[in-house]
């Protein structure tokens, strides 16, 4: 069994200052645990990840050992961040106290199996209402998508008789009569002659006459 400390917090940051991370330090030197054996994270401006923490439970930590901190927020920040801490402690095997706690397995610690487990689920319950949020913002953009019209490839009636007047008139004049572009057009004619032409019919497209020719 090997006793640790570790504290967190901002440090000689030139945008937030934090006088409380001096004093939680000072109680954590004052706590008679070697220097060598004892982790710090400094945050800076909006980096509030804990390196030294994740490495002291991947490379250090082990079963029995015990990991004393000034204050149970130098471990987490949020929820997610507690639910990790939970899984670790509980990997691990390790006993951490703290000025007014004592967490271990055989310990009075029900308050916090039972705060680390509303927790996670109260993340879960999180991270499911967020999914739902998701999918209903999903289904409300695909209910916008052609709304008030019709899909532009669908050959209407009028279509139909543009294509059929084009076939005696010209591009200018079927533009004129229909109030319609020559690029939709040239789309008409190609779908309609399209759906028309014949299986193992090979066609060449004569760009003059805006039309196909069978081979």
């Amino acid at each position: 069994m090997t006793m640790y400390g570790y504290v967190s917090g901002y440090y000689r940051d030139k945008v937030i200052k934090d006088p409380d991370f001096e004093r939680r330090a000072n109680v954590l030197l004052g706590s008679g645990i070697p220097i060598k054996n004892c982790f710090a994270d400094g945050f800076r401006s909006n980096n509030k990840e804990r390196y030294q923490l994740h490495k002291f439970f991947a490379d250090v930590a082990k079963e029995g050992d015990i990991l004393f901190v000034p204050d149970l927020t130098d471990l987490y920040s949020n929820i997610r961040e507690l639910c990790c801490l939970m899984y670790d402690v509980e990997r691990t095997g390790l006993v951490i106290k703290s000025g007014d706690m004592d967490l271990s397995n055989d310990s009075a610690a029900s308050n916090w199996i039972i705060a680390s487990q509303l927790a996670h689920l109260d993340y879960v319950h999180y991270l499911h209402k967020k999914r739902v949020y998701k999918a209903i913002k999903k289904a409300k953009y695909q209910s916008t998508l052609n709304t008030g019209g019709r899909n532009k490839r669908v050959i209407t009636s009028q279509y139909k008789k543009a294509y059929e007047y084009l076939q005696t008139h010209t591009y200018n004049a079927t533009q004129y009569k229909f109030n319609l572009s020559k690029s939709t057009l040239y789309r008409i004619k190609k779908q309609i002659e399209y759906k028309e032409q014949p299986i193992n019919t090979h066609q060449s497209y004569d760009a003059s006459r805006g039309s196909y020719n069978e081979e």
